[in-house]
């Protein structure tokens, strides 16, 4: 429900799916203004501009200002795979594979960039307990990453985190990503809330049912490459470790990677923009 006592502004990290876009949803409920952050790499150079949700949400929640930002974090992406690179093999052997876990942190460093230059105190992301083999969905590195946030003074969240994924999209996900039915931390408790049934009911999606689907796949930029890092993780890796040191060693990377990438900020934030790439502002369509 919005109301009139709403903060200033949050930023979501945004792909255009349903979750990202619930997330966007709940935002605009308590803030007057609502800053969506879309990424691109090389490896998802050619995915759709999410568009057609952000006019989905400007129609429903008209009194919300949304600002639409595209931002290329591939130079970032590149910087945190080969930085270091040999003595991170020394350290962490092929889990310098960990593409998708490098590419959800230039997202999060990108963020925090954006919001501290454009005062910005809140941040939420479309999390859910969904595909928890990938790094940037796994509990210890989401830790270290609010743990970061929290160092430049910003508070990061995930508010349908612990929302139900649907049957349909478990099934999609052991058939196509994950057919170990990987789960660190499976969702126990049902809370009869799915984000695509929000959506439907606050009137933003025609279906309550569209994730996994072609409508859904259409409206959405890709947010991750992981075919490489799948077969390390689930034909290598896996069938001689416990799910527990798997996630003890994407934990040890990341450490890492992040004290790694801290100082890029400051320099950054001193005007030395480096790897961080110019945030674009997509323009609203011209009214018919």
């Amino acid at each position: 429900m919005v109301t009139e006592d709403r903060l200033d502004a949050c930023v979501v990290l945004y792909s255009g799916g349903t979750d990202s876009t619930c997330a966007a949803a709940i935002g605009a409920e308590r803030y007057r203004s609502v800053h969506l952050l879309t990424f691109e790499e090389r490896a998802t150079r050619n995915s759709p501009i999410p568009s057609a949700n952000v006019e989905r949400l400007r129609s429903r929640f008209s009194s919300t200002d949304f600002h639409h930002i595209h931002i290329s974090t591939d130079r970032l992406v590149r910087r945190l795979s080969y930085e270091n690179y040999l003595k991170n093999i020394v350290n962490h052997g092929f889990f310098v594979l960990s593409t998708p876990g490098f590419s959800s942190l230039s997202w999060h460093l990108r963020t925090i960039l954006y919001c501290l230059q454009n005062n910005i105190g809140a941040v939420y992301d479309g999390m859910t307990r969904e595909l928890t083999h990938l790094p940037g969905h796994m509990p210890a590195f989401r830790d270290q990453v609010t743990a970061l946030y929290q160092k430049h003074g910003l508070a990061f969240s995930s508010p349908v985190l612990d929302w139900d994924v649907p049957q349909s999209q478990q099934l999609i996900d052991r058939l196509v990503v994950d057919r170990h039915g990987f789960a660190l931390t499976p969702n126990e408790n049902s809370t009869g809330r799915t984000t695509g049934r929000y959506l439907y009911e606050n009137g933003v999606l025609p279906r309550p049912d569209v994730k996994g689907s072609l409508f859904d796949q259409q409206m959405q930029h890709d947010c991750y490459p992981f075919v490489v890092f799948n077969m390390f993780v689930f034909w290598s890796f896996l069938f001689r470790h416990s799910e527990e040191q798997y996630a003890e060693r994407i934990e040890a990377l990341f450490r890492d990677k992040i004290a790694e990438a801290s100082p890029w900020l400051d320099q950054a934030l001193s005007g030395n923009s480096g790897d961080f790439e110019t945030a674009i502002v997509l323009p609203r369509p011209e009214s018919t």
